[in-house]
C-alpha cells in the first residue's frame, strides 16, 4: 500500500529535484506535490489544472527516491495520483498521439519520416512549425528506418545460451541501429538473440501518464509472448522500459492469475549494461582513441540503480580516455515524453546538461535511453566539436567489430 504519509518533510530531497532547482518553489519539489498528493488522495480535494499542473512539471526522474532516507516510492505514487485523480481534459489529443503513434513502431517511424526529411533538406521550415511539431523536429534524430529483426538470429561460434531482446517502441524507429549493434555483440559473445514478433510497447509511458489501465494490458501482452523459460536474459536497450518492467508486479494484485509469470518476466529483466557486464565479451580489438564520459538516464540510475556496469563495461574499451561528467546524474530534460509536453522546463535542463558536457572536453557522449539520445542529440551543434552522442552499446560494437561495422 502506497502512503503519502511516509514522506516525513525532512526536505533531503530538494537539492536532488531538478525542477526545484529551475523554480526554487516549493510546489515544484517532491516534498511539495506529496502534500499536494495527500491533499487529492485523502482529502478530496478537488482536482483541477491549476492543481495539476505543479504534477504535470514532474519530470519523474526519481532523483528523490534516491536521495529519500524513508525510501518513499515517489514513482509509483505519482503515477497512481494521476491515474486515480487527475483530471484528463485537455489531454485527448495528447493521449491520442500516445495511444496510436508514439508507442506503435510502425506509424511512429511513418510519422517522423517528414521531420527526418526536413531536417536533411529544408531545415529551415522547422522555424515555422507550430510549438509543439517544432519540438519533435528539433529532437527527432535523422536515423535511418531498418527492416523488422528476425525472430530468432543464431550465435556464433560456441553457443552459450539465448537472450531475449525487448526492441523497444523509439528505440526500433528511431535507433533501429543500437538493436542491430546489441544483436552484433551478443551473437558474437555466443548467444542466441530471440526477438519475439508479437512484442509490444511495455507500457511505460502509460503508466507515466496514470493510464494504469492501459499499461498493464500492454504488460499483459508482453509477458505472455516472451518466452521467459528459454532465455537467460531480457535484455533491454532503454532506460525507461528496464525500469517499468522490471516494477511490472506492482500493476497486478498479489491473487491475479497472471501474477507468477509477471514475476518471472520481471526478474529476466535486465538492462543491457547488465546484460554486457555479466557475460564474457569477445576480445575488443578495436582501438577507439578520444575521450568518453557517460550520462546517467534517470530511470536507469535512479529507477534501477544500475550505475556502475555501464561504466566497467565502457572501460574495456582499448584507447578510450575516460572522465566523469559533473552531475552525470542529474536529468537532462529528455524525460519520456516531457520534451513534448513541457518544452520550456525540458530546454532549460539541456541547457544545464550541456554545459556539463562541455567541461569534459568529449568527443563521445554516452548513454543508454532513447530519450536522452534525443535530448542531449538536439543540443550537440552547441557543444565544441559536435561529439558523437551514442548508445553504451554502439562504442562496444565498434571495438568489436570496427567502426565500419554494417547493419543485418
Amino acid at each position: 500500500m502506497i502512503d503519502t504519509r511516509d514522506c516525513i518533510h525532512c526536505g533531503l530531497c530538494l537539492p536532488a529535484c531538478p525542477t526545484y532547482a529551475l523554480t526554487g518553489s516549493e510546489v515544484d519539489s517532491p516534498r511539495g506535490r506529496i502534500y499536494l498528493m495527500r491533499h487529492l488522495l485523502e482529502e478530496g480535494l478537488a482536482p483541477d489544472p491549476s492543481l495539476a499542473a505543479p504534477l504535470d512539471r514532474c519530470l519523474g526522474c526519481r532523483a528523490c527516491e534516491t536521495a529519500c532516507p524513508s525510501a518513499v516510492p515517489y514513482g509509483r505514487l505519482l503515477e497512481h495520483v494521476r491515474a486515480e485523480v487527475l483530471p484528463p481534459q485537455g489531454k485527448r489529443g495528447w493521449k491520442l498521439l500516445l495511444d496510436h503513434v508514439l508507442t506503435r513502431t510502425p506509424r511512429l517511424k511513418l510519422a517522423t519520416a517528414p521531420l527526418r526529411l526536413m531536417r536533411r533538406w529544408t531545415p529551415r521550415l522547422e522555424a515555422v512549425l507550430p510549438g509543439g511539431l517544432r519540438r519533435m523536429a528539433e529532437i527527432t534524430p535523422d536515423a535511418e528506418v531498418l527492416p523488422p529483426l528476425p525472430e530468432r538470429i543464431p550465435a556464433k561460434g560456441e553457443r552459450k545460451g539465448s537472450i531475449a531482446l525487448l526492441t523497444g517502441c523509439a528505440m526500433e524507429a528511431l535507433y533501429a541501429e543500437v538493436n542491430r549493434a546489441t544483436v552484433r555483440v551478443l551473437t558474437a559473445a555466443g548467444y542466441d538473440v530471440l526477438v519475439p514478433r508479437a512484442q509490444g510497447c511495455c507500457g511505460a509511458l502509460h503508466a507515466h501518464d496514470g493510464d494504469a489501465e492501459r499499461a498493464r494490458a500492454m504488460m499483459l501482452h508482453n509477458v505472455a509472448v516472451f518466452p521467459v523459460e528459454e532465455v537467460e536474459a531480457i535484455a533491454v536497450t532503454a532506460a525507461g522500459c528496464g525500469a517499468a518492467m522490471k516494477d511490472y508486479p506492482h500493476l497486478l494484485p498479489e491473487a491475479h492469475p497472471a501474477r507468477q509469470r509477471v514475476e518471472e518476466v520481471a526478474r529476466k529483466v535486465k538492462d543491457l549494461s547488465e546484460v554486457l557486464a555479466q557475460i564474457a565479451l569477445p576480445p575488443l580489438t578495436h582501438a577507439i582513441p578520444g575521450t568518453a564520459t557517460y550520462h546517467d538516464a534517470c530511470h536507469l540510475a535512479h529507477g534501477q540503480k544500475v550505475r556502475r556496469e555501464p561504466r566497467d563495461v565502457l572501460k574495456q574499451v582499448p584507447g578510450l580516455d575516460w572522465v566523469e561528467m559533473r552531475e552525470s546524474d542529474w536529468c537532462c530534460g529528455g524525460a519520456g515524453s516531457y520534451a513534448l509536453l513541457q518544452p520550456e522546463m525540458s530546454k532549460a535542463l539541456l541547457d544545464r546538461k550541456l554545459e556539463a558536457i562541455a567541461e569534459t572536453e568529449a568527443r563521445f557522449i554516452v548513454t543508454g535511453n532513447p530519450s536522452c539520445l534525443m535530448q542531449i542529440g538536439s543540443g550537440r551543434k552547441r557543444l565544441a566539436g559536435e561529439p558523437e552522442i551514442l548508445h553504451t552499446v554502439q562504442l562496444i560494437d565498434r571495438a568489436l567489430n570496427g567502426p565500419a561495422a554494417k547493419s543485418r
